[in-house]
């Protein structure tokens, strides 16, 4: 028992290792942004800030924009008694209405003298400054560019870019600035005292209202497209730089804890869970026990950022969750060996599909079974009796369980479950005892990937002197009987029924024609309208023990180039002159389709071909039967 909890103490101070690194490279930093925007809540606003907003209702009444400089002129000259004026409005080239336009606006920036503020516009893909028109070059100007964080929202405001000031720290006129520093922002939009521009233009508003107010004019208007993404929502950008103003002037900056705190803050977040699982059994105790640490977490959080203090809460709670998740695993597994042994018994014997099944019912364990419709799946190595008599036991042992490694993976990969081996051959299903609705597809690219994986394996044999190998499968969905076959005291989990065993004969007709995976009419049914997946009609036999004829498709593996197009039209005009007994007409496509490459069903169809014009049959429907297995 010590020995276990000494483990599981250094098992909460490596995880507590971990988050602090984390920590300290900012690795969730981003994430935790975005928990931080939750904590903003809206407060009073600051009483000495006012917005001029240029809004909807002003541009109607005035006029479209840009408005005429005499119109911020005239309106100037009523914000006198302002302790500061920013205007977010760019006057960067002269006025469309001529020069007494510009001196206008000039004589009014001027009776402002250091109070007023026009902005400068840094172009970051152009590396442009945008800057006021010549004639206002003795106005004091800033940037008013915001930082955008990688999700779009401004969170953080830089104070100086170059030779000029932020637009805040400038209107602020505060000078122990930080070089960048968080936006405590004071609420959603409209939060900042806001007035339209046309009642102050139109004289509606007292000069009063503005004395010793720091004032900001700017756009709200939708159709101007001035809007910012914040931590409280989208809102103007003028008022986001009244934000940054307001967060100078109180001094209110949102400060991250020292690293010094933060850090035994995340070992004791890794160390609770630790001693709540070593004082509390019962598990739904322990569950409310973690529930509470969470949001004692969560509130002092809150109560630091109310006071503008930054902890690193979204480590904290990453901390505390990875910690109690990792040690709740570590005893559940130490106690509960017994269980273990049995999983780890049965997994001999069963799938662990299987066995999970088991274990949530293990009225599973009986014998019957179920009708399900599932994907056979018969694969085997072609030639593979003459391989094996030339190799020593010891290399064809390697080299099976090798195959048997990859092809098994993939099965697995693609939502597979391996019934059997056989030999060389391995039998395989989808669809149970897991339903899956896409269990053709899975097959299919199950197949494929075995073709890719074949041609790897091959090439890695081939250098060691191995001898290539080919593979046969054979694919069909259909309605089976699945359960736990066997006797009483011994029995698997397969899958029974004439569906498999023609599965089977499918593998088996590989040979006939030369292919490497031979599907059925309901798995090609399944696949309709994939694109991934090309299918050749092959052919319509009637196979031994059978009376109904039945449609074969191959399932093409190798990568479908022009040539290979070609070659599949050519023998599917030859499959057309076949079925009408036109054996030599269908002989001359087949031999079309070879000269664009090896062929193994045209080359089996022109030996057919010439069989059935020798002797030709006396009923021809087009159905080719085959004699023996």
């Amino acid at each position: 028992m010590a020995r276990e909890r000494l483990i599981g103490l250094i098992v909460a101070l490596a995880v507590g290792a971990l988050v602090s690194l984390a920590y300290f490279y900012g690795s969730f930093d981003a994430w935790q942004d975005k928990l931080l925007d939750r904590f903003f809540v809206t407060r009073a606003p600051p009483n000495d800030l006012l917005i001029l907003a240029i809004d909807d209702e002003s541009i109607h009444a005035i006029g479209n924009w840009p408005w005429r400089r005499e119109v911020f002129a005239q309106t100037l000259s009523r914000l006198s008694g302002a302790r500061a004026v920013g205007v977010d409005v760019a006057f960067a080239e002269g006025s469309l209405y001529g020069p007494a336009d510009d001196a206008a606006l000039l004589a009014a920036l001027k009776t402002f003298k250091e109070k007023v503020v026009l902005p400068v516009q840094f172009d970051d893909r152009g590396g442009k400054v945008t800057l006021p028109y010549s004639l206002f070059e003795d106005i004091p100007a800033a940037f008013v560019n915001v930082r955008l964080d990688s999700d779009g929202i401004v969170r953080t405001v830089a104070t100086m870019r170059g030779d000029y000031e932020s637009f805040a720290k400038k209107i602020a006129r505060v000078s122990d600035v930080p070089g960048v520093f968080r936006i405590n922002y004071a609420g959603h939009a409209k939060t900042i005292p806001t007035i339209p521009f046309v009642d102050v233009s139109q004289g509606k508003i007292l000069a009063s209202v503005f004395k010793n107010k720091t004032v900001f004019i700017g756009v709200t208007a939708n159709d101007l497209h001035d809007t910012i993404g914040t931590p409280l929502g989208v809102m103007p950008g003028v008022e986001v730089h009244a934000n940054a103003v307001a967060t100078i002037q109180s001094g209110a900056y949102l400060k991250d804890a020292p690293r010094g705190a933060a850090i035994p803050l995340i070992l004791l977040a890794v160390l609770l869970p630790y001693a709540a699982i070593r004082f509390i059994k019962r598990f739904s105790l322990l569950i409310g026990a973690f529930a509470v640490v969470l949001a004692v977490l969560i509130f002092s959080a809150l109560v630091a950022f109310s006071s503008g203090m930054i902890i690193p809460v979204l480590y904290l709670l990453f901390a505390e969750i990875l910690s109690g998740g990792v040690l709740v695993a570590f005893q559940y597994f130490t106690e509960s060996k017994e269980k273990k042994f049995i999983r780890t018994t049965f997994s001999f014997y069963l799938m662990p599909e299987v066995i999970d099944e088991i274990l949530k019912d293990p009225e599973k364990l009986r014998l019957g079974g179920e009708k399900r419709k599932v994907t056979i799946f018969f694969s085997d190595i072609r030639g593979f009796t003459a391989i094996s008599e030339n190799m020593p036991a010891e290399a064809l042992t390697k080299f099976i369980n090798e195959y048997l490694t990859a092809m098994t993976d993939i099965v697995m990969e693609h939502n597979g479950l391996v019934d059997k081996y056989i030999g060389d051959a391995v039998m395989a299903f989808w669809g149970a005892p897991i339903e899956n609705k896409d269990q053709a597809t899975d097959a299919c690219r199950a197949v494929l990937n075995m073709s890719a994986k074949l041609k790897e394996l091959n090439a890695k044999w081939a250098a060691e002197g191995v001898p290539s190998i080919g593979i046969g499968v054979g694919l069909n969905t259909g309605e089976v009987v699945v359960g736990n076959m066997g006797s009483e005291k011994r029995f698997n989990y397969t899958i029974m029924g004439d569906e498999v065993n023609f599965g089977s004969r499918l593998e088996g007709l590989n040979k006939a024609y030369g292919t490497q995976c031979i599907v059925s009419e309901s798995t090609a049914r399944e696949l309709s309208g994939d694109p991934l997946f090309t299918l050749r009609k092959l052919d319509l036999v009637t196979v031994k023990g059978k009376k109904e004829p039945k449609k074969l498709f191959e399932l093409i593996t190798a990568p479908v180039t022009d040539t290979l197009k070609k070659q599949l039209a050519h023998f599917a005009s030859g499959r057309v002159a076949y079925n009408a007994g036109a054996w030599d007409e269908a002989i001359s496509h087949f031999k079309k389709a070879l000269a664009f490459g090896a062929d193994g069903p045209s080359t089996a169809f022109i030996e057919r071909c010439e069989d059935l014009k020798a002797n030709p049959p006396s009923n021809w429907n087009g159905v080719y039967e085959f004699k023996t297995k």
